[in-house]
């Protein structure tokens, strides 16, 4: 396993959005896509001379010893998978997150820290084809963006400001950000159209969802035995 880096550290999550469906439709045909995918990612980590730390199911998580090698491999991952020949026409989209702080090594060989749990959360909040940073990260890498404003990340102390990567060959229009701020109960008491209400209930239950995967995750990339690198590869 290559040496992770140290002190200042550029963290970056992903996943793929919507990849229970496409197990579901893509059956004994997943793994190689799952392969694929992941292929993509290492190659894209590897050119920004980041390190792999691990993957969880369709999830992996990297490390990059500074904020414009980090930003530049999202970019590169993302326009390889716009670029990919998926099987049936799959469209495998990645959401992304980036951000730089300092992060303990363990000495088993891993990360822990709030700024892997704020990395991952950021992760959760995106859609497919999006990169979103952290004003850390921003900062560091001085990275063109579009500024999303504020969100509330779960079980972090105050709103995250978040920023959206822009390059050539990104997407620029997404809806949203993800967010669990409110429950469905507190959704229906605002507003005063039925429909539009029910519509916003169902998304924040989704993002409820949404947060509920993200923690997982993350307990799973902060468990013990510690992460190695390329564990959980087909």
């Amino acid at each position: 396993m290559s040496e992770l880096p140290a002190g200042t550290v550029t963290l970056m999550f992903s996943d793929i959005e919507g990849s229970t469906a496409l197990l579901k439709r893509l059956g004994d045909g997943w793994p190689d896509v799952l392969k694929q995918q992941r292929g993509l990612l290492r190659e894209a980590v590897a050119a920004g001379d980041g390190v792999v730390v691990d993957c969880q199911g369709d999830a992996m998580f990297a490390a990059f010893r500074s904020a414009p090698s980090g930003v530049a491999a999202a970019i590169v991952a993302q326009r390889q998978h716009t670029l990919a020949e998926w099987p049936d026409g799959t469209a495998v989209r990645v959401r992304m997150s980036l951000h730089t702080g300092e992060p303990h090594l363990t000495d088993e060989g891993g990360y822990t820290g709030i700024d892997v749990v704020r990395a991952a959360r950021l992760c959760a909040a995106g859609h497919g084809g999006q990169v979103l940073l952290t004003e850390a990260t921003r900062l560091i890498s001085g990275a063109e963006t579009v500024d999303l404003g504020s969100t509330s990340l779960p079980d972090m102390d105050g709103p995250e400001h978040v920023y959206q990567l822009v390059a050539p060959g990104l997407g620029r229009e997404f809806p949203p950000l993800r967010h669990t701020a409110a429950t469905p109960l507190e959704t229906l008491e605002r507003g005063d159209d039925f429909d539009a209400r029910i519509e916003r209930a169902a998304q924040a239950f989704e993002q409820r969802i949404t947060g509920w995967v993200a923690e997982t995750v993350e307990r799973a990339f902060q468990a013990s035995p510690p992460w190695k690198k390329g564990d959980g590869d087909p």
